[in-house]
């Protein structure tokens, strides 16, 4: 189970572990050879970001014999990330949770294999996982219909998943993201960072969020959307692809469990196709050099999921359904990234112009959309 673990270190005050740290770290529940490994020989790549930061570390090959143990792990630190995120710390899971989610995920076959859940001296919370042998999914991959399904049944036998997360009411989640877009609504300090930046931002953030996303809210409600466990940051990096599938295996594994809540499944699947025109940790672009998704990919990418999702629950759900609801889908994911960077904004004073170039893209596509579905009306 991945019940937390106390470990014998403690994290420099930069919190990037030494070879020590995470020989010790690991040592602790892989016992019979991580233990002897001599820290200097280990290949540690740490790398930080807003919300958690992560680390694969791997040890030689042993000089004789066949090794027992994983030569090599992947490890997640979370941050006490604070700010105006905390609007979803009621609803998302508590770290203690996402631990024994991906661990209950884990031990179905379709995601990482968890070997510990553990807690330094000087508070971090943390956890090792299997490292997959897998790359994060790129756009053109979604171009592949086999990599497309398997991306689709992921999703759909997620959505359906027996966890044993608490099931808290969709409604909660759309009272604090539109509580949250309010705050920022027609904020002077976000239109100023946007001109120390050199992009302007003034329409995306006079643009009322809130009340259009209720209008979405409403919409989907009407069609009959159901609802599952989503993910919600359903950026292509959160996908991995793997190097060398076995025979009948799914190609994709999903990671990063820490916004996962009830929501309409629309969510995720209408995020996905609008993740592809996005590559949010590149240095040079954050909005990717790639064609968008085609009408016959997302229904393609629908039937997939329709079918899985019947295979799974005993419903007789069609893809023409499901790409009613991922339509309005859309519209959820864009406005949950344009909370998120916008929080980053004002508790960073992000100015970066590719972030910036990256959130009027999410509005047009928003206003595009949003257009095209004749919400207004409403």
């Amino acid at each position: 189970m991945a019940t937390l673990t106390p470990v014998p270190v403690r994290l420099p005050k930069d919190k990037a572990p030494t070879q020590n740290n995470v020989r010790d770290i690991i040592g602790t529940f892989l016992t019979k050879e991580w233990p002897s490994v001599d820290p200097e020989t280990l290949t540690v790549s740490y790398h930080a970001s807003f919300a958690n930061a992560h680390c694969p570390v791997e040890r030689p090959r042993p000089a004789a014999g066949t090794p027992t143990e994983p030569l090599k792990v992947f490890i997640k630190f979370h941050n006490d990330t604070g700010g105006s995120l905390e609007i979803f710390k009621p609803l998302a899971p508590t770290k203690h949770e996402e631990a024994l989610l991906c661990y209950e995920y884990g031990r179905t076959g379709l995601g990482a294999k968890v070997y510990g859940f553990f807690k330094t001296q000087d508070g971090t919370l943390g956890r090792i996982d299997e490292f997959l042998d897998a790359r994060n999914m790129a756009p053109e991959d979604v171009e592949d219909s086999v990599i497309r399904a398997d991306v689709a049944k992921a999703l759909a036998t997620f959505h359906v998943l027996d966890m044993s997360l608490e099931k808290k009411a969709v409604e909660s989640y759309y009272e604090a993201v539109i509580n949250g877009l309010r705050k920022y609504h027609k904020m002077d300090k976000l239109k100023a960072l946007g001109k120390e930046g050199g992009i302007t931002i003034d329409q995306l953030v006079d643009y009322d969020f809130g009340g259009r996303l209720r209008n979405v809210t409403d919409k989907l409600e009407s069609i009959g959307g159901k609802t599952g466990w989503c993910i919600h940051d359903i950026q292509f990096m959160n996908v991995m692809v793997k190097n060398d599938p076995k025979e009948g295996e799914s190609k994709v594994t999903l990671i990063d469990f820490e916004f996962v809540m009830q929501n309409y499944r629309a969510f995720d699947i209408g995020g996905h196709f609008m993740q592809k025109m996005f590559k949010w940790f590149d240095e040079e672009s954050r909005i990717a050099a790639c064609r968008k998704y085609t009408e016959e990919e997302k229904r393609h990418f629908c039937d997939e999921y329709a079918r899985e999702w019947n295979k799974v629950t005993g419903d007789s759900d069609t893809g023409d359904q499901v790409f009613l609801e991922s339509e309005y889908g859309y519209l959820l994911a864009i406005t949950f990234d344009i909370h998120n960077m916008l929080c980053f904004m004002d508790e960073q004073d992000d100015k970066d112009p590719l972030n910036l170039l990256g959130l009027n893209k999410l509005f047009d596509e928003f206003v595009d959309q949003y257009a095209k579905l004749n919400l207004e009306d409403l």
